[in-house]
């Protein structure tokens, strides 16, 4: 497994630079490695793009860089594949935005990587924010790089507040308390009373308890969807303050004293009917049934009767959708799939070629930038009277010529032929071919998952012996293959 710190580095940015690069501890420099800088340059590369930076004044950022620590169990990676796990982190995290230091030290039982990355980005010159989210971010991406190498992760600890998963999943809207508050929205806005939405929930398949008011009564109503474990209250630090059921009460009689229309006009902008916001607010068609296996079902005869209802209306939402969409046999969705993941598969090979080849070009742009706008001051310093002090005036400025012109003729780049427009522009070609290409592969391999879940839960339901007679006439176009 592995874990992960980050801290700003506010001042002395060589001096860390030159630590985390020892040779006796990085496999004499073999697990050293840098992007859009020189190892040895570094301190001057940043400053280039520091100096670009805007921000001013006494309330202004002041930090220079940041220090990424990774650092793996003891006995669990080689420094080797401790160095390629931290690369690939380094570079799905910046994006090539940052240019950054990377080194993995072998000295102590556990191995760990230093990565120490400039605070501007070489895009727009903006400083890196750093915060609680980009940190739970850094910490998730390392799980899952560790993960895909085969390596352990991490285990969540018991820990009050929501984690990055609730988090992300609440921004989404998938996460099931998310689940639960549209469920009471929809069932507020189609009830004309408290005690039919409580019914109307309870037909969804949930559990209530403390729904009544009164001397006595629990001080929350709380709410168990089917499938899960526990209850969640009704209060604002669970669903938030409009769900209360003092509050889903007083929603309901607004509702009804103002008329539909009108809340749908506040809630939505234009007025709605009932049936279009509720198409409006739905994920989209359902893609699996509900799993009657369960203990639940059996020893809840109306729980039971609730889902065969239910998987009976999604069974047959999902055969309309196939086909509305043209699909005219269980085959051709099938194929379909297979045509869709094999599309994906091509477009994310090509894709991950596109980054390798945008990285190498961000750090050719990158110094060609460097070279052309110090250039100047390499000039005058061949040119000047004084050298000694013309130097010791513009110091920076000429280690940053003579570092990107190092590095540059280093790698075959004539240096008298730069056009900065010309590689702006290919730079942005290549961007925007990644970002067209990311977009196409994820809505494939998005729209690949879905069908796969309607072919699974269609089999599913087709195949099932204990079906009632209704579904005779699909079990029929089952046997022919036919939608």
């Amino acid at each position: 497994m592995a874990t992960t710190k980050i801290h700003a580095i506010k001042s002395t940015v060589g001096k860390a630079i030159k630590y985390i690069c020892n040779e006796q501890k990085t496999d004499h420099n073999v697990l050293i490695s840098s992007y859009g800088c020189g190892v040895q340059s570094a301190e001057f590369d940043f400053k280039f793009l520091l100096g670009k930076n805007q921000s001013s004044g006494p309330n202004s950022e002041p930090n220079l860089a940041y220090h990424l620590i990774q650092s793996f169990a003891p006995g669990e990676v080689t420094g080797e594949e401790a160095h390629a796990i931290s690369q690939e982190l380094a570079d799905r995290l910046l994006q090539g935005n940052y240019p950054y230091v990377l080194a993995t030290h072998i000295d102590r039982d556990h191995v760990h990587s230093h990565l120490i990355f400039c605070s501007v980005n070489n895009q727009d010159y903006k400083k890196y924010h750093r915060c609680t989210q980009s940190y739970n971010q850094i910490r998730k991406l390392s799980d899952e790089i560790c993960a895909e190498h085969g390596k352990s992760v991490v285990k969540e600890t018991t820990r009050t507040g929501k984690t990055y998963a609730e988090w992300m999943h609440d921004r989404k809207g998938d996460s099931w308390k998310a689940k639960i508050k549209k469920d009471i929205d929809e069932c507020i806005l189609i009830s004309r009373s408290y005690e039919e939405f409580l019914q109307r929930m309870r037909d969804k398949g949930y559990e209530i308890n403390g729904e009544t008011f009164g001397e006595g009564s629990a001080k929350y109503i709380s709410f168990r969807p089917y499938g899960k474990d526990r209850f969640v209250r009704g209060r604002a630090q669970s669903l938030g303050a409009d769900y209360t059921k003092e509050k889903i009460r007083e929603r309901i009689e607004e509702r009804n004293s103002l008329g539909t229309e009108k809340v749908l006009q506040n809630i939505s902008g234009p007025v709605l009917t009932i049936e279009e916001y509720l198409k409006k607010h739905q994920t989209g068609s359902p893609t699996s049934l509900i799993d009657t296996s369960g203990e639940k079902f059996a020893n809840s005869i109306g729980l039971s009767k609730w889902a065969d209802k239910e998987n009976f209306k999604r069974f047959a939402a999902m055969y309309a959708e196939l086909g509305g969409q043209g699909f005219q046999s269980i085959q051709e969705l099938k194929d379909r799939i297979k045509e869709l993941r094999l599309q994906a598969h091509q477009e994310k090979k090509t894709f991950i070629s596109l980054e390798r080849e945008i990285k190498e070009f961000a750090n050719i742009r990158s110094f060609a930038k460097q070279y052309l706008e110090n250039k100047k001051y390499h000039v005058n310093y061949q040119n000047s009277k004084d050298k000694e002090r013309y130097y010791r005036m513009h110091f920076d400025q000429i280690n940053m010529f003579d570092s990107a012109s190092e590095w540059l003729k280093s790698s075959g780049i004539n240096t008298a032929s730069l056009n900065l427009n010309k590689i702006e522009e290919h730079y942005q070609k290549l961007i925007s071919d990644k970002n067209r290409l990311s977009d196409s592969y994820i809505a494939k391999e998005a729209e690949c998952d879905r069908l796969k879940k309607i072919d699974d839960s269609l089999s599913k339901f087709l195949d099932n012996p204990s079906q009632d007679n209704r579904t005779a006439p699909a079990k029929e176009k089952n046997r022919n293959i036919s939608l």
